[in-house]
């Protein structure tokens, strides 16, 4: 991604040589169209999520079941669309590329939920839940790009 490195002056040696790019370069046009169809799964993925999480809890589910429940349900479709559409993995180590991505969101999930624990105490249920998924959101797309599909 970037050429032409240049090293600041060390002065005394005391500090790490300081490295920045004299020229940057865009990334391909097939990086951002996978970005692109990475936040169009993600849309997807959050609306499944938010719609079956609001109607679980519209039939009296247990809120944490619910929020289980609805992830669970994000987590499928983000898989599949991911592995076959976002980031066009067809090989045979399928299974190695499942473990990783639901190991992934568990923890991903975990960690939303902790948050979304915590929002519960000043925010409204919905608000809370549509941060979280802000949340998960981020450290989801973290985890996919440099661990479960790079």
């Amino acid at each position: 991604m970037f050429t032409n490195w240049k090293c600041l002056p060390n002065k005394g040696g005391a500090f790490p040589v300081l490295l920045f790019p004299q020229k940057m370069r865009l990334p391909p046009r097939s990086e951002i169209l996978r970005f692109v169809r990475f936040g169009l799964v993600g849309v997807l993925n959050t609306a499944i999520t938010f719609v079956l999480f609001w109607a679980l809890r519209a039939v009296s589910v247990d809120i944490d079941l619910a929020n289980l429940l609805s992830y669970l349900a994000g987590m499928i479709n983000s898989f599949v669309c991911n592995k076959l559409w976002v980031f066009r993995s067809h090989g045979k180590g399928w299974e190695r590329e499942a473990a990783l991505f639901f190991l992934g969101t568990g923890i991903c999930w975990a960690l939303q939920w902790c948050a979304f624990r915590g929002m519960l105490i000043i925010l409204p249920e919905l608000l809370a839940q549509l941060l979280g998924m802000c949340f998960y959101t981020l450290l989801n797309y973290l985890y996919n790009r440099l661990i479960a599909f790079r």
